[in-house]
């Protein structure tokens, strides 16, 4: 078992016990890999977001609908100043829920250019069907709110992305247009898959990207897709899972990309990723120039890297040889953060919390994940009990003087990858995901989805949060393995 299904399993026996937006493109050269742009049209580079102009007439000033991107550093919306009649010009980020946009980059914060209006972002997740001992997993979209609702209220329900039902779905995750989702499915003669659909769904069917058969693995594990053009995962055979292979996001051959290595993590222009090899720490491999090598700065024994899509900062784990028996060697890993060029920042590390006569409360870190905005970035601190005599025990409310498990913290970060305040979040929570634009911060807690809206420029819980969260009370989500089911935000 590896270091991090080790923690998997480990959360898992828990039991649940900035302003800003991002890129597509600066130049029309960004829009190359885009394929063809149609008959007489040419790739034209738009507010920061690709377009398909007409090659004899000037390009025009917002995207299509779906595939705009946010201006960085347009700041904060004005909530009044939105006019649903006339759009105003891409990028500004000020158009109500339900007005009229061209493209996503002119809707507020926590909305999506569909079909001509503004509509709340949406979330993919899987959900856990069944109880008792027949249970089912079913990877799920569903709005992070209701839409048109007066105040934010969350949907009754998820939809099932994949449109065999009676099937086993799971592991969503977005394409970089934030119009399709790829997802691995068990048909009923046990034929495993990764298919992909469109959303919102429409008329137009689900379409099979390759087999597990055909791809050389028995899952998809650690599958990322946004944002670059392919999509990349981790092959499984028996009990180990290593080496990465990719497809592109419209199908065809399945690729090696590696030979070992688990956690690919896109880097923000879609053509390199991060992993981490066991005893090799973390690597880097450029589909620009097809090189495949370690990173400088890291040990050998880091893990799980995380890039920060808006300056390339990585963030990672690393238990530095730190071990203890918590029902099985669990490695206590600290988090880091290195800059392209730099050196090791420390961000969150294992630490004692409190010595009592019995023994000691203490905790490490679990489930990083940055803001795309690049200012922020949370994760998990697991705390357990050691005590003098006997076998050391995770926290569950009531023990370690009534400490949850599982904690979410928010902590900011600059373009070096230097810490800044660190703020408790989220008590018995886990697996922390932020919106695309930076304003809310989706996890689980009690296998129920919540959503908090941010004031990125808080400086505690109390500044930060915006409101009360949002508790999904639609179904019970799958946290078991991880990242593998963080909550995945529509990328706008």
């Amino acid at each position: 078992m590896t270091k991090r299904n080790v923690v998997i399993a480990l959360m898992g026996a828990l039991a649940m016990v900035a302003t800003g937006c991002s890129k597509e493109c600066e130049t029309a050269a960004d829009c190359s890999d885009k394929g063809s742009a149609g008959a007489g049209k040419q790739w034209t580079c738009s507010a920061n977001a690709c377009v398909a102009s007409d090659v004899t007439t000037p390009p025009t000033e917002t995207p299509d609908a779906g595939t705009g991107t946010p201006d960085a550093g347009t700041g904060t919306p004005d909530a009044g100043s939105g006019d649903a009649g006339t759009p105003p010009p891409a990028g500004d980020m000020t158009i109500a829920e339900d007005g009229d946009c061209s493209t996503t980059a002119s809707c507020m914060a926590g909305l999506y250019c569909e079909a001509q209006k503004c509509k709340p972002l949406h979330l993919v997740v899987t959900e856990r069907v069944g109880s008792g001992g027949s249970t089912t997993d079913r990877a799920v979209v569903v709005y992070y709110k209701t839409p048109g609702a007066g105040t934010a209220t969350p949907p009754a329900a998820a939809t099932t992305l994949s449109q065999d039902t009676s099937g086993t779905s799971r592991f969503p995750r977005w394409n970089r247009e934030g119009t399709a989702v790829a997802f691995e499915n068990t048909g009923t003669d046990s034929t495993v898959a990764l298919w992909s659909r469109p959303v919102p769904f429409g008329t137009a069917s689900q379409t099979q990207l390759t087999t597990a058969a055909a791809a050389g693995t028995s899952e998809f594990r650690y599958m990322e897709w946004a944002p670059s053009k392919n999509i990349a995962w981790a092959k499984t055979a028996g009990g180990s899972t290593t080496g990465i292979s990719y497809i592109e996001g419209t199908g065809g051959t399945v690729q090696a990309a590696t030979a070992n290595g688990v956690f690919p993590s896109w880097a923000g222009d879609g053509n390199s990723f991060a992993y981490s090899a066991n005893g090799q720490g973390l690597k880097n491999r450029s589909f620009t120039t097809g090189a495949d090598a370690p990173i400088a700065g890291p040990s050998t024994s880091a893990e799980q890297p995380m890039h920060n899509q808006k300056n390339d900062v990585l963030i990672y784990l690393d238990a530095k040889g730190n071990t203890e028996n918590i029902g099985g060697t669990t490695y206590l890993t600290g988090l880091y953060a290195i800059a392209p060029g730099g050196t090791e920042k420390d961000i969150a590390l294992a630490r004692t919390e409190s010595t009592e006569a019995g023994g000691e409360v203490k905790s490490f870190i679990a489930n990083h994940t940055f803001s795309p905005t690049g200012t922020h970035l949370a994760y998990v601190r697991v705390y357990y009990y050691k005590p003098t005599v006997g076998s050391v025990v995770l926290c569950n409310g009531s023990n370690c003087g009534g400490r949850q498990g599982n904690v979410v913290f928010v902590h900011t970060i600059d373009e070096a990858g230097v810490p800044g305040s660190e703020i408790n979040f989220a008590n018995e929570a886990t697996l922390p995901s932020f919106s695309p634009d930076g304003y809310f911060l989706a996890y689980v807690s009690g296998s129920r989805l919540q959503v908090q809206k941010l004031n990125p420029a808080g400086t505690d819980a109390a500044t930060l949060k915006d409101g009360a969260p949002l508790s999904h009370t639609w179904g019970t989500l799958q946290t078991n393995r991880g990242d593998d089911h963080r909550p995945r935000w529509q990328p706008r």
